[in-house]
């Protein structure tokens, strides 16, 4: 197995969380007032009462981004394909350590496990780069790699 190393694998992160981003941060503009908050807060930013509704809201988006982030990724990496999007799009996929497809469980472990490879600076993350199974915190808890290869998806269309 060849494994995917740090930028390949941040450029599919990138992919796949700006338009989780932009999809929940638009719901909530539209449908919970955020619109009227923003502007509200960039009017006077020193009224403190505007500044603690726009950080609960900002903070709302961001736990809503992560809780549909945590699905999406724990749905597609468990699923055929192995990977999400992003993943597909640059050639890669998720597997145990035999190579075989994960399970959603696994998928969710290895997921939220991702918090740990955040806390500390993103060292979990920086890990990738100078581990030789390019393994990052949150791939030795749930015993993944992140491979190079054909997307199952492939296997779906021949």
């Amino acid at each position: 197995m060849k494994y995917a190393g740090f930028w390949v694998r941040t450029v599919a992160f990138a992919i796949d969380i700006v338009p989780i981003v932009l999809v929940v941060m638009t719901i909530f503009y539209y449908y919970s007032d955020f619109g009227q908050t923003w502007i509200t807060y960039q009017a006077d930013r020193t009224n403190e009462s505007a500044r603690v509704q726009y950080m609960s809201k900002q903070n709302w988006i961001r736990e809503s981004s992560f809780g549909v982030w945590l699905v999406y990724c724990a749905l597609m990496e468990s699923s055929p394909v192995q990977g999400t999007l992003g993943k597909q799009l640059v050639g890669i996929r998720v597997v145990d350590r035999l190579g075989n497809r994960i399970s959603f469980g696994c998928s969710i472990i290895r997921n939220l496990s991702k918090i740990t490879s955040y806390l500390p600076f993103f060292m979990g993350f920086f890990w990738i780069a100078s581990s030789r199974q390019k393994h990052g915190w949150h791939d030795m808890l749930a015993k993944t790699d992140v491979v190079y290869g054909e997307s199952r998806l492939q296997e779906h269309f021949e």
